[in-house]
């Protein structure tokens, strides 16, 4: 049984590690659910970044691909055509006159297969359509490019013994498909080279706005997700919290059916040695008094001893007695007073202790309540005595009070060994000469059978106090009747 609680201990020190470790936990689940976050948000940002970039750049190229078409016919109404759209020299006027818009820097004419024919101004260097654009142009759509860094040198021809500045400049690439009125085949290419620095302010202030935007959905998105993280942790802990505290009570529920399960067989084992003792130990009384008569201390000592065991046996046969034959009867707090008294100055005068009984206040208890609360302070008397250093005292109060009776056992003492002061009333090997280890167990048993609340207040070099409340009144008739319940 004790095997099986330390067992479910150490299932509680295991709950304990795991809500401490939780902590760390929480910290690695936030950290790790924010990163998502911000990659999330990173991504989409980029994504809508280079969408709203593209729309940018396209704008121009839709303009152009208009114009374009706008500059094929010779009248305004779009009624005359230039000329046949396949013929080169009429795609040059068209690219002409489209290129007188504000901006651009040149032009450049590709036939339907992406190769370069012709150039404005000449000075614009040679270049075949990149074979990604050519595609488009096929589908008559137009492309447009942003080039951030363009140098004059990757463009045109420097002039005879002059050199292009080295410094970068933003550049848009358009290039719009020429096709017939009919739109169904595509006839060359023109590439418009405009200077791009309105579309780079454009650029940043895109970038502007969705580095706001962005860490605006990051915060409120992250505080969100840091605020459910939080609670959700926190209920987890306190699930956790919940679930110790009940296996901690589950744990002392069962030392308390273990212990009241031994010290039971105990009680049953020592009613019937009680019983089988008392005969014997008479007869050994007797034999002893008669030696104890000589001038032999061991005899004399021996004699007390026995007379000592024979008035203990007397008092569980007495009490073994009326719970068998069902004797009621009322004592009063000062009539139990006077009882302990008796019983235990003897043994405080014999070993030179004073033994001091103070009874404060009036009740009446059963004689059921009466000789149990006898058998309890008696041990704990017992106990005090064996404790207490020669020529010191102990001290014994009854005090009753509104709905209890408050029992105070304090002595002068070294105080418990180390390995009780935790838990006194569980069963353990016993540092006194021949002791059993099992008096204070027995003792808290008891008390929880009258539904009394055995503790201990103190325990030091001074001494040690125990406190023992044993509930009065209407308290006891609950407590009696709940007992006789039990015990049917």
């Amino acid at each position: 049984e004790w095997g099986r609680i330390g067992a479910s201990m150490s299932r509680v020190d295991s709950i304990q590690r795991l809500r401490s470790r939780s902590l760390r936990v929480q910290g690695l689940v936030t950290g790790l659910s924010l990163l998502i976050v911000g990659g999330v948000v990173l991504l989409t940002t980029m994504d809508v970044r280079e969408s709203i970039r593209r729309q940018i750049a396209g704008r121009d190229g839709a303009v152009l691909h208009a114009v374009t078409l706008l500059h094929q016919y010779k009248d305004p109404e779009g009624k005359v055509l230039l000329g046949p759209m396949e013929d080169p020299g009429t795609q040059q006027e068209v690219i002409l006159k489209s290129s007188r818009l504000k901006g651009v820097l040149g032009t450049r004419l590709f036939g339907p297969d992406g190769r370069f024919v012709w150039a404005l101004p000449w000075y614009v260097l040679e270049a075949d359509l990149a074979g990604r654009h050519l595609e488009n142009m096929k589908r008559l759509e137009p492309v447009s490019e942003f080039r951030p860094e363009a140098r004059l040198s990757e463009l045109f021809l420097p002039d005879p013994g002059e050199e292009f500045p080295e410094s970068p400049f933003p550049l848009l690439e358009v290039n719009v498909p020429l096709h017939d009125s009919e739109g169904e085949e595509l006839l060359g290419v023109a590439q418009f080279l405009i200077e791009g620095q309105g579309i780079a302010v454009e650029f940043a202030r895109l970038d502007r706005q969705l580095i706001w935007q962005a860490s605006a959905a990051f915060l409120v998105g992250g505080g969100l997700l840091v605020g459910a993280l939080s609670w959700a942790f926190a209920r987890l802990r306190g699930s956790q919290g919940v679930l110790a505290r009940r296996t901690e009570d589950l744990l002392r529920a069962n030392e308390e059916l273990a212990l009241a399960a031994r010290t039971s067989a105990v009680g049953a084992v020592a009613a019937h040695l009680i019983h089988g003792l008392k005969n014997p130990l008479y007869g050994l009384r007797e034999f002893v008094t008669a030696r104890g008569g000589e001038a032999d201390s061991d005899w004399q000592a021996a004699a007390e001893s026995t007379r000592r065991m024979q008035l203990l046996i007397n008092q569980i046969v007495s009490v073994l007695r009326e719970e068998e034959q069902g004797v009621q009867y009322e004592v009063t707090l000062e009539e139990l007073g006077e009882l302990i008294g008796a019983r235990g100055k003897p043994a405080a005068k014999e070993r030179e202790i004073a033994l001091e009984l103070k009874v404060e206040g009036a009740a009446v208890l059963t004689n059921r309540t009466a000789n149990l609360l006898a058998l309890i302070l008696m041990n704990l008397i017992h106990n005090a005595l064996q404790a207490s250093p020669a020529a010191g005292r102990v001290e014994v109060f009854l005090i009753r009070k509104e709905g209890r009776i408050d029992c105070d056992i304090r002595d002068e003492g070294p105080g418990l060994p180390e390995e009780l002061k935790e838990n006194p009333f569980v069963p353990c090997k016993s540092a006194k000469k021949g002791g059993s280890g099992i008096g204070l167990a027995i003792s808290k048993q008891l008390a929880n059978h009258l539904g009394a609340e055995l503790v201990l207040r103190r325990t030091g070099p001074t001494g040690t106090h125990f406190a023992l409340s044993v509930p009065v009144g209407e308290d006891i008739r609950k407590t009696r009747s709940a007992s006789g319940a039990m015990s049917r």
